[in-house]
Formats: C-alpha cells, structure tokens, sequence
C-alpha cells in the first residue's frame, strides 16, 4: 500500500507545474447562458407539453383535455472556446463551443448536449468543423418553439455529431459538405432488433450545401442556399430503406423588417425532421414522400421590441401512411420579444397548431408561451 501513495506523492506536484507550462497554449475561454422559465399551456393534449412535435388525435365528440405547466428546461450554460491563432501568422485560427440545458427529457433536471465541437479556419478560406452541432442543412429556425424548433411541422435540421468542410471559392458563396451520424433524431428500430436503423447502415448521413450572401449595411447579410442529404436505413434481415431530401432557404434582412422562409421535399425524412415524423412504413414496406417547410416575417419596430408573425406545414403522400397515422402537421403562430436591457428578455408566443390523420378527425390545439430570460 505504500508504494501507490509514495507515487500519488511524486505526481500530485507535478501537475500545477505541467498545466502553468502549458497555460500560454491554451485557447482563452468565455462562460454565458441564461436561466429562463415557460408558463406552457395547451386547450388540446399535445405528444408533449415540454417538447411539443404533434396533436394527439382527437375523439369525434371533441377536444381533448387541456394541459398547462411551468418549467426551466431551456435554461443553459456554454463555455466557449474563443479564437486563438494557431500560428504566429494568423492563418490558421480555432474556435469552439460546450453547451447544455436541460430538455434531454419531461423532467427538468435530464442534462441535454447541445453542443460540443471544435473548429479550425485556414486562412478564412477553409474551415474543418469536429463535433456535435447543427445540422450543416436546413440552416435557418422559425422564431417561435425554441425546444423543437417545429420539427416534424415543417422545419428540419437538428443538431448532430458531424465532420464537415466548408469552403469560400470566391466571394460571398459558401460551399459545404458534412458526414454526420445517421439516426440521431427519429432513433428508429423497424425491426425490434435493439439497434438503430440508420446505425445498422454502417455508412454516415452526407449532407451538402451551397449558400449565395450579400452583405448589406449594419452588418446584415442575405442569404440564399440549396441543400440535401442522402442516408440509408438497413433491418436485421437486410432491408434497406434509403433516405434524401432537397430544400431551400432564403433570409432577407432590413432595418425594421426580415424575412425568413425555408422549403424541403424528401423521402424518408424522418431523421431530419420531416415526414410528420414518419419515413418508413413498417406495414407496407414503403417510404414515406413529403414536403413542408415555413415562412416567418419579423418586424423590429424599435431596438427593443421583436413581433414575429409566421406559419409552417409538413404533409406527406396519403398512400404513404395507414388510416389513423398523420398525413400534415402545421402551424400559424405570432410571438413577440422585449428585451428592457441586454441582460433580460420577456416573450409571448402564441401558436394555432393543427395535426391531420388520415380517415379520421385532426387534432387541433391553441398554445401558449410566456416566457422570462435573464442572460449571463
């Protein structure tokens, strides 16, 4: 027993002496985050209150309970990763980002990833990008439903873990490609086999991108981009089920006003959002075809005031899916943001969301959000 604490002696002095050597190599550091609470409340049973995808579907006779609940889930803490050269020139530049809140689940204490990545530019042309974060396609989000940003109801895109490249050729284009894993957001097991269907492929979602920008005054910037994605799903017993998608994205700013609007179309897209959360039939062995996408207006009538006004859908092919499963989801909403100083923000959002279902009555829900953020 003596030995191990003769050594624990010798090393424990050696450590502050390594880290203060290596202390003029490590990248400066940055903490933020917020601390918010959600006043949610529903007339119509939502798949969840906290993380809301779908109405669940409604009996002929009426409406469904409501719901209503307080939480702090969305409150986050980051550590960024400033940017520090990598060489005495500047050419080669580092950046990165840990963050979480606490929406890995319906309680309020399950820690979530958001992000955790780490990137180097070369000589502001070339930029590698390591790490989970968001989906390199689909690059926009609506304003309003910041825990699923509307997935499934005509928004895509997640965060992921990813490699990606992206590259300026010439000025103002962005090209861009990523593998990143498969799987992520739907989780699927057709088979019941206990693994994940697009982990089973044994190949990476890739997804590419190619994004025209105009800088304007103040800084701002238009955006126009096209992008896709191609991955596959594979059961126990061979069956592969492939998946893609193609979309568009447009963002057009202006002193008091933007707007913002995305457009996708695919096959199988559940794993990136779409589809209503379906991609593949399990009964007909078939893929589900949809299309959705949103469009948003936001109006900036003094510094501190933000009114948004918006609507989103996702619909897939009727043949596609059986009686009683969605065939749409979408929504019409308003928010708005008032931000007193920079360190406190108060908003509202209010939300007309509506699920179909093929052969039976849609589920209709009003929803709302009060919300108080104090940031750091």
């Amino acid at each position: 027993m003596r030995k191990p604490c003769l050594a624990l002696a010798v090393l424990v002095p050696l450590v502050p002496m390594t880290a203060t050597a290596d202390e003029d190599e490590a990248p400066p550091l940055s903490v933020y985050g917020s601390a918010r609470l959600d006043i949610l409340a529903d007339d119509s049973r939502m798949s969840d209150i906290h993380a809301p995808l779908f109405v669940e579907n409604e009996p002929s006779t009426g409406r469904l309970d409501g719901e209503l609940t307080m939480t702090p889930r969305l409150s986050q803490i980051g550590l960024g990763i400033d940017e520090w050269q990598l060489d005495e020139r500047g050419h080669y530049l580092g950046e990165g980002k840990v963050e979480i809140d606490f929406g890995g689940g319906t309680g309020t204490n399950v820690i979530r990833l958001r992000h955790a990545y780490a990137t180097i530019t070369v000589r502001h042309k070339f930029e590698i990008l390591a790490g989970q974060t968001w989906d390199l396609i689909s690059p926009l989000s609506p304003t309003v439903q910041n825990d699923t940003q509307l997935l499934f109801a005509g928004n895509t895109g997640d965060r992921r873990p990813q490699l990606r490249l992206s590259a300026l050729p010439i000025d103002n284009v962005r090209v861009a490609v990523a593998a990143a894993a498969s799987g992520s957001l739907d989780q699927r097991d057709l088979d019941g086999d206990g693994q994940v269907d697009g982990m089973a492929a044994g190949t990476p979602m890739l997804q590419g991108l190619i994004e025209l920008r105009q800088p304007m005054r103040r800084g701002q910037v238009i955006l126009l981009g096209l992008w896709g994605h191609v991955a596959r799903e594979e059961l126990a017993d061979g069956t592969r089920y492939p998946s893609r998608s193609i979309g568009a994205h447009l963002q057009v700013p202006s002193p008091f006003v933007t707007w913002s609007g995305e457009f996708y179309g695919g096959t199988n897209a559940s794993d990136i959002g779409g589809g209503v959360g379906q991609g593949a039939n399990p009964m007909s062995k078939r893929a589900v075809h949809s299309i959705g996408g949103w469009l948003e207006v936001a109006l900036a009538p003094t510094r501190k005031h933000v009114v948004a006004l918006g609507g989103s859908g996702d619909f897939v092919r009727g043949d596609d899916v059986m009686t009683g499963e969605r065939s749409g989801n979408g929504t019409a909403y308003a928010a708005i943001r008032y931000k007193p100083k920079s360190s406190l923000q108060l908003g509202a959002e209010y939300l007309y969301w509506k699920t179909l279902y093929r052969g039976t009555s849609p589920g209709v829900a009003n929803r709302f959000d009060l919300h108080l953020s104090v940031f750091f």
